[in-house]
């Protein structure tokens, strides 16, 4: 049976471009906040999307969710507050769509794609400090609220990815294991390892410069060593080329392509609990002996539905790859049609 697995990137890329239809949004006739939002110290700028259910005994739930005014408050205010200090921060609503966020084709209206933001330079997020989501009616009564910790991002100042080592070349040997080992935030507890890896392409004289990414670990939690504070990701070398060989074309003789491999970027991706719960939770009863019901995980106050989180991320860029692992590229049996030289 084909396995089902959740990556923090996409997750988190989902959680802005679509809206959940899990839940049942017709509970009764008052609207109910579905509300998500993953917030990191590291963005420019934070967003929320704050919706609401609909339900009607005349229009069917198609017809509703093709008309954006059965989808938005017209009345609240979204803040966010520093609970330290107690400062509250306003968030303005913007079209997601004119911020680079379309909305994600399917059964409701793609516009107005209303989000809440606040940007950073309207808001100094402090790692390890809590802050809550409020989402208030015009009359200063609150619709929903939700509550999270801001983590910390790693860095190689702290030495906390140190398998392998900022000085290393990362080597990817067929049979042998390959690990990545790192000290996040407490907090963080649910991890994505991703390799981007990036080569030039050459052809008729013009070189144009790629990417891609290998999304080497996915939901990572494993954890090592007596402190019960490392987290251990290990693959082995093969997994290495033969996710280039099935996700670059092969070299064609009569258009020739020559590839030049330049290095990788090893990213981190970190999520906290609620993330952990949200994808866990997915996760339940999705096998071959499953009820079929999947469970609902939410976050949010006063019967609101959805998730407020926060996440980070750790790269580090230009690592470079050992002599063994480029001869590999050029000549091995899973990369040798690509033309690596």
């Amino acid at each position: 049976m084909k396995q089902i697995k959740f990556s923090i990137i996409f997750f988190l890329t989902f959680l802005i471009t679509s809206c959940s239809n899990d839940f049942d949004l017709t509970e009764d006739s008052d609207p109910i906040p579905v509300v998500y939002g993953v917030i990191s110290h590291q963005d420019t700028a934070i967003y929320i999307r704050v919706e609401k259910s609909f339900v009607s005994e005349t229009v069917s739930g198609k017809d509703l969710a093709q008309d954006a005014t059965n989808l938005y408050f017209d009345d609240i205010q979204v803040v966010i507050r520093h609970n330290k200090t107690g400062k509250e921060y306003v968030m303005e609503r913007v079209d997601g769509n004119q911020e680079g966020y379309q909305r994600a084709p399917g059964a409701f209206a793609e516009a107005p794609n209303y989000l809440y933001k606040l940007k950073r330079t309207e808001i100094n997020l402090i790692p390890k400090d809590e802050y809550q989501l409020i989402v208030r009616k015009n009359d200063g009564s609150t619709v929903c609220e939700s509550k999270t910790t801001i983590l910390a991002a790693m860095t190689d100042e702290n030495s906390d990815v140190p398998i392998p080592s900022a000085q290393s070349k990362l080597s990817f040997v067929y049979q042998n294991p390959l690990n990545v080992s790192f000290f996040p935030d407490p907090n963080g507890v649910i991890h994505d390892v991703i390799f981007r890896i990036h080569y030039r392409e050459v052809k008729n004289g013009e070189e144009v410069k790629k990417s891609i990414d290998w999304h080497a670990g996915v939901n990572v939690t494993n954890k090592t060593g007596s402190a019960n504070s490392q987290y251990l990701f290990t693959t082995v070398g093969r997994n290495f080329y033969q996710f280039l060989a099935a996700n670059i074309p092969a070299n064609d003789p009569g258009n020739p392509i020559v590839r030049i491999f330049d290095n990788v970027d090893l990213i981190i991706i970190s999520g906290n609990k609620p993330i952990k719960d949200y994808i866990s939770i997915g996760l339940v009863n999705l096998g071959i002996t499953s009820s079929g019901e999947v469970p609902v995980y939410s976050n949010i106050s006063n019967d609101g539905r959805g998730l407020f989180a926060s996440s980070s991320t750790f790269i580090r860029e230009g690592m470079v790859v050992s002599s063994s692992t480029l001869d590999s590229l050029r000549r091995g049996i899973y990369t040798k049609q690509l033309n690596f030289k």
